[in-house]
Formats: C-alpha cells, sequence, structure tokens
C-alpha cells in the first residue's frame, strides 16, 4: 500500500507537469485608421517573424492584428488568457504598435503622464466630444492585468512582457541591420491632453535596467521596453524589410532557443541595446539581472 502511496504521488506530480503549458498573446498594428492621426508601421513583419519561433516552442498563441486589436478586443483578449492559464504556466505578451504619454489621470506618476499603448481604435489628439482618450490603453489598466495573471499562475510560472512601442519605458554595431534617418517612428512625442498647452515636468530619467520586488503571492515577472519614456521608437531595416527594434531582437534569442527559458529574458534586452544608438530600452526584472 505504501508503494501505491508513492507512486500515485509521482504519477500526480507528472501529470501536474504535464499540465503546464505556455500562453502568448502578441498584438501587432501596422495600418490604423486614416482618421485616427498615426502612420502605418510594420508591425505586421514583427508578427510574422515571431509566430513560427513561439509554435516551435510550444506556445498556444492568440494573436490580434490591425482592425482586429481594437480597445475592447485587447482587453477580451486578456481577460480570456486569465480564464485560461494555471498555476505553473508560462505567459508571454507581445506589443507591437503605436504609443504615446498622456496627461495623467490619478496622479500616481511622477512625471504627471501616463504611457499608453495605441490600439486600432484609438486616436492621437483630444477631441472634446469627438475622442477624449478612452481607446488609449493606459499603464494603470495594463497592471491590473498583469497582477491577474500573476496571481493566476503563481511563484511556479513566468511572465514576459514585451513592449515595441514609443514610450513603453550607445551601441556596438553590426552590418546586418541598418539605422535609416528615414525609418518609420512608432508613436509621437505630442502628449495626449485636453489642454493644448500643457507641459510636462522636466523629469527625464534613463534607467536600463530595474529590480523589480519579488511578491509571494505573484510569479516572476520580466518587463522590457523598446525605449525609455520619454523616448521615439524606430524601427531598423534588415535586408528590404522593416522591423521594430525590440521584435527583431525578441526574434533572435528566440531561434537560437531549445526551449522556453527564463534565462533568454535578459538577452532579448541586451541585443536590443546593440541595434540601436538612438533609443535606449529599458528591462525591469523580479529575476536577478
Amino acid at each position: 500500500m505504501k508503494h501505491l502511496s508513492v507512486i500515485c504521488l509521482l504519477l500526480s506530480c507528472v501529470l501536474c507537469c504535464q499540465a503546464q503549458q505556455k500562453y502568448a498573446l502578441i498584438v501587432a498594428i501596422a495600418n490604423y485608421p486614416e482618421e485616427s492621426g498615426w502612420n502605418n508601421i510594420h508591425s505586421n513583419n514583427d508578427l510574422q517573424m515571431l509566430l513560427p519561433q513561439l509554435k516551435r516552442l510550444g506556445f498556444h498563441i492568440n494573436t490580434l492584428a490591425d482592425k482586429q486589436a481594437t480597445k475592447k478586443n485587447i482587453t477580451q483578449a486578456l481577460q480570456h488568457l486569465i480564464k485560461l492559464i494555471k498555476a505553473g504556466d508560462d505567459v508571454c505578451l507581445h506589443f507591437s504598435c503605436h504609443g504615446q504619454q498622456m496627461e495623467d489621470d490619478n496622479n500616481d506618476e511622477a512625471d504627471g503622464l501616463d504611457e499608453a499603448l495605441i490600439p486600432y481604435d484609438a486616436r492621437s489628439t483630444y477631441k472634446k466630444g469627438i475622442y477624449e482618450g478612452e481607446n488609449h490603453l493606459r499603464d494603470d489598466e495594463l497592471e491590473k492585468f498583469l497582477t491577474n495573471i500573476r496571481q493566476k499562475i503563481g511563484i511556479s510560472g513566468s511572465a514576459l512582457v514585451t513592449f515595441d512601442a514609443c514610450h513603453s519605458g550607445t551601441a556596438s554595431r553590426i552590418e546586418e541591420y541598418v539605422e535609416d534617418d528615414d525609418a518609420p517612428i512608432r508613436g509621437t512625442n505630442v502628449i495626449f491632453s485636453s489642454n493644448p498647452f500643457y507641459i510636462a515636468p522636466d523629469c527625464k530619467q534613463i534607467e536600463r535596467k530595474t529590480r523589480l520586488m519579488q511578491q509571494s503571492d505573484l510569479s516572476p515577472i520580466c518587463i522590457i521596453s523598446a525605449c525609455q519614456p520619454f523616448q521615439r521608437n524606430f524601427e531598423i531595416k534588415v535586408g528590404n524589410s522593416y522591423y521594430g527594434t525590440l521584435s527583431y531582437s525578441f526574434y533572435c534569442v528566440l531561434k537560437k532557443a531549445e526551449k522556453w527559458n527564463r534565462a533568454c529574458f535578459p538577452k532579448i534586452w541586451e541585443q536590443s541595446q546593440r541595434l540601436s544608438s538612438k533609443q535606449i530600452p529599458m528591462i525591469e526584472s523580479s529575476y536577478a539581472l
């Protein structure tokens, strides 16, 4: 009977390990509506590049591209993901789109600005009664989803979030990559505000690496941003195609990986530092840096 109990325990452990899954959500917006005020970028190239690598590593992948990537659909996809995941799962979120700073709405930012991702149905400028920022995806909103994800997967899970967008957060050069002065830019330096004369406080401070406190009831997390909160995000040219700098860095690391490994996370950030002298990527992580 004792041996049977041990066997049952071992079997349950094996089944538990086998049940652990990998989930990815990729939001990639290349073509914005003309009336939105946003220029088109090359997030479609990012998506096509990353999908095969994540599939190879065993991820269940949900993608939202262009018209699919409205704020409502993005939030619903995050809610659906939270229902799917369980303790021990690995979660990867990748955002390849425009980004914009906007006037803080709850006074929780030292610089008076929220960072926001730009869904397909978000406009670049404030127009009272027409568009007042309701479709911007603020960092405060996204943080709540991330906390829920980390609670669900727990300390044995892992979460990686990559932002290849403007305002999402010198390098050696390699001949394969080209920094093009005419390269598309993801985002704008215009602050989204109801006040056309709004001037943000001058709180610019470069932060390359930030160690996050690990909480006992949440999974570890690594967040990588293509640039500093006050910087624009320049695409790079590889061959005849443009890509997001962080997306291409992510791809370079994934294609060398034999399995999904948390040790790869800082390598993505390190790779992105090598690809552009125009911006400084950020990494915030509860893992050792």
